[in-house]
């Protein structure tokens, strides 16, 4: 089922979430929706807790379409420097310049509780570290300054308020479009 997406500065967003201890039918309904959901907003990753569930899960687009189902995930290693133009679902029309490791490598389980490590570089080094810093309740705009962060803050508030108004639709798309 597609779920709406948190709007930072949501406090769900900036608590770190919880283990996933239970590898079964519950965790993948949430994963169900977390695909439904990111497809939806045309995302490229999405975390449990954008969607309102503080569990350590997340999806992690790769090249082909599918995503990387990662749960309980760690980096282990990061190395070098890159700096991407960073937006966020939570954060909608909001870009900034955020600097991230240019290669990571990530261990995590799956939905059946199997751990598996993944070496990764460029964009999708970027996007595991996107994810788990949602996870770990860190949102991109953390990483920018106090004055960028508060204007966005401010922004997004006003935004907020327009959603549940109904003066502004978040995705803009909808099913009959």
């Amino acid at each position: 089922m597609i779920k709406q997406v948190v709007i930072w500065p949501d406090k769900v967003l900036t608590k770190p979430t919880k283990p996933v201890t239970d590898f079964g039918p519950a965790l993948e309904e949430l994963l169900q929706d977390m695909r439904e959901t990111v497809r939806e907003y045309d995302g490229i990753g999405i975390a449990a807790n954008q969607i309102g569930v503080p569990l350590r899960v997340a999806l992690v687009a790769r090249r082909n379409g599918t995503f990387f189902e990662i749960v309980n995930p760690t980096i282990l290693e990061r190395t070098g420097k890159m700096n991407y133009n960073e937006g966020c679902l939570s954060l909608p029309d909001a870009w900034e310049q955020v600097d991230r490791a240019e290669k990571v490598r990530v261990r995590y389980q799956d939905k059946k509780g199997e751990w598996h490590e993944e070496e990764a570089d460029g964009k999708l080094a970027h996007i595991f570290q996107h994810e788990i810093d949602h996870l770990d309740g860190t949102v991109y705009v953390m990483h920018v300054s106090p004055l960028k962060r508060s204007l966005i803050r401010e922004r997004m508030e006003r935004m907020k308020k327009d959603i549940k108004s109904g003066a502004y639709r978040y995705p803009a798309k909808s099913k009959d479009e």
